[in-house]
């Protein structure tokens, strides 16, 4: 791009783009740990956490409030954590405003590879595409049909994907790519 090549940087520009990358993908395995531990990864899970009718909100005749007390036999044990629209919006703000800076700041970098423009277009869309499947499922399960849950999850693993060929494509490129003559 331009005459710009990763393999041509300087030694600071390389160890800047390489402790960034690994700094990005040690984020992104911190945020799947805490997915996993927090709402589960299955589409059951994911279905469970952000199901329309949750046990705290039933309301019966004769009860003083909207809340009760229920018996932890009550809740899906792939329910770990249950994600209300005030929570669906906070997350959904956060993780689009985050997913995205990253995805173009690790897309930034992936531009000066070597890579092929047709590859390299399709690559660098991956985490663009899937953060928009994951939040854009999240919405589509909760309040179209709880059967779109799989989307999440293929929405984080297309991210995921995108991530690793772009850092590693960069890497490669960074450290083990000659210079071209």
């Amino acid at each position: 791009m331009n005459g710009i090549q990763l393999s041509r940087l300087p030694l600071s520009g390389r160890i800047f783009c390489t402790l960034f990358l690994l700094g990005i993908g040690c984020g992104a395995l911190a945020a799947f740990a805490q997915a996993s531990t927090a709402v589960g990864v299955s589409p059951a899970a994911v279905q469970a956490s952000l199901a329309r009718d949750l046990p705290m909100t039933g309301m019966h005749h004769g009860e003083p409030s909207g809340e009760k007390e229920i018996d932890l036999g009550e809740i899906s044990s792939e329910a770990r954590m249950t994600i209300r629209t005030p929570l669906l919006i906070q997350t959904s703000h956060t993780h689009l405003f985050g997913q995205t800076l990253i995805a173009g700041l690790i897309g930034l970098i992936f531009l000066f590879t070597s890579v092929r423009e047709r590859t390299k277009a399709a690559i660098v869309a991956l985490p663009f595409v899937g953060s928009l499947l994951d939040i854009g499922g999240m919405w589509a399960t909760r309040f179209v049909s709880p059967s779109l849950a799989t989307l999440v999850i293929v929405g984080g693993t297309v991210f995921a994907l995108g991530y690793v060929l772009i850092a590693a494509l960069s890497i490669r490129d960074l450290w083990f790519r000659k210079e071209a003559a």
